[in-house]
C-alpha cells in the first residue's frame, strides 16, 4: 500500500526520481535531438567549418598566416550572412579569432578596435542618437523651412530650404544617420499631397522632387566634412598608414577642400531639379495643401524641447 501523504511542506508531493528512466529516456531523445539540431545551431556551426576546411584542404603560396585570416574571413562572413548570432557579436569576433589562429594578438586587435577613425565614427553616431532624442532635426528643419517657404508659395524656394537643412546635418554626423533621420520629415511634409489617382501632376513631380534631392543632398552634405562619410574617414585612415611622413588630413584642410565642390554640386543639383519637377509656377496649386500654417502647426506638436 502507499504511504499516506505527509503533511510537511518541504516533502514535494511529485517524486523527484524517474521511476522509469529507460522508458523517458528513449522517448525525449528525439526531441532532445531536434531542440539541438536547429537551424541556427547549424549556422553557428558553419563558421568554424568552413574555418577548418580551409585551413585543411587550402594551400596558399603565402604564410600560415595568409591561410588563417581566409579562414578567419570565412567565418566571420558565415556569422554574417546567416546572422547566426547577433551583428556586434559577429564583429567583435576578431577580438578572439586573430589570436586563436595566430594572426596576431589580443592587445593589437583591441588597439584596432578604438583608433581614431572609429572613435571618430562611433562620436558621430553618438551625436545623432542626442539629435534624434531631441527632435532638433525636425524642429531645425521645420523652422529652415519655414524661412524660405516663401508667401506666397515658392515651391524651388521650399526644395532649397529641405535639401539644404539634410545637407547641412549631413555635415556633421554620418550620412546614414542623417537619412534615417530626415525622411520622417521629408514623408511628413509630403503626407499633406493627396495619392493614388487624386494626385496631380504638379504634386507628383514636386513629391519627386523632394525625395531625389533630400537623398541626394545628404550624400553631398557628407562629402565636405570628416565626419560625414564613412569613406573620408577610411581615407584618412589610409593615408596615416601609407604616408606617415606627409602632414595628416585635418577636418579644417579637407573642409576646405572638399565644400567648394560640395557646395556647386548642390547648386547644381537644386537647379536641375527644378528644371525638371519644381517650377515655379507649380506655386497656385501647391498652396492648398502646403502652406506656412500647416508647417507653424507642425512646429507646435513638436512643444517644448524635453528636459535633461
Amino acid at each position: 500500500m502507499d504511504s499516506p501523504p505527509s503533511n510537511d511542506p518541504k516533502i514535494p508531493l511529485l517524486p523527484l526520481d524517474d521511476p522509469n528512466p529507460n522508458h523517458n529516456s528513449q522517448i525525449n531523445f528525439p526531441s532532445s535531438l531536434e531542440s539541438i539540431l536547429t537551424s541556427k545551431n547549424l549556422s553557428i556551426l558553419l563558421g568554424p567549418l568552413l574555418s577548418t576546411v580551409i585551413c585543411l584542404c587550402v594551400n596558399l603560396d603565402g604564410t600560415v598566416a595568409s591561410r588563417n585570416m581566409l579562414a578567419v574571413l570565412a567565418w566571420v562572413f558565415a556569422w554574417w550572412l546567416t546572422e547566426a548570432v547577433p551583428m556586434p557579436v559577429t564583429s567583435m569576433s576578431p577580438l578572439f579569432l586573430f589570436p586563436l589562429f595566430g594572426i596576431t594578438s589580443a592587445d593589437d586587435v583591441a588597439h584596432s578596435y578604438m583608433n581614431d577613425v572609429i572613435a571618430l565614427v562611433l562620436g558621430s553616431f553618438i551625436l545623432a542618437l542626442a539629435v534624434e532624442h531631441y527632435n532638433i532635426h525636425k524642429r531645425l528643419a521645420l523652422n529652415i523651412t519655414l524661412v524660405f517657404c516663401g508667401d506666397p508659395l515658392n515651391p524651388p524656394l521650399l526644395l532649397l530650404g529641405i535639401c539644404g537643412t539634410a545637407a547641412f546635418i549631413s555635415m556633421w554626423m554620418h550620412n546614414v544617420a542623417t537619412a534615417v533621420m530626415m525622411m520622417p520629415v521629408a514623408t511628413g511634409i509630403l503626407r499633406r499631397f493627396p495619392t493614388g489617382p487624386d494626385q496631380s501632376v504638379v504634386a507628383s513631380n514636386f513629391c519627386k522632387a523632394v525625395i531625389l534631392g533630400m537623398l541626394y543632398s545628404i550624400t553631398i552634405g557628407g562629402m565636405s566634412t570628416l565626419t560625414g562619410t564613412g569613406v573620408n574617414l577610411i581615407l584618412v585612415g589610409m593615408w596615416k598608414s601609407y604616408f606617415p611622413q606627409a602632414a595628416p588630413i585635418t577636418f579644417s584642410t579637407w573642409f576646405c577642400f572638399a565644400f567648394p565642390s560640395a557646395l556647386l554640386m548642390f547648386l547644381a543639383l537644386w537647379a536641375l531639379l527644378c528644371c525638371l519637377y519644381c517650377s515655379r509656377s507649380s506655386g497656385q496649386a501647391l498652396s492648398v495643401y502646403l502652406d506656412k500654417a500647416h508647417l507653424k502647426k507642425e512646429l507646435e506638436l513638436l512643444g517644448r524641447s524635453p528636459q535633461t
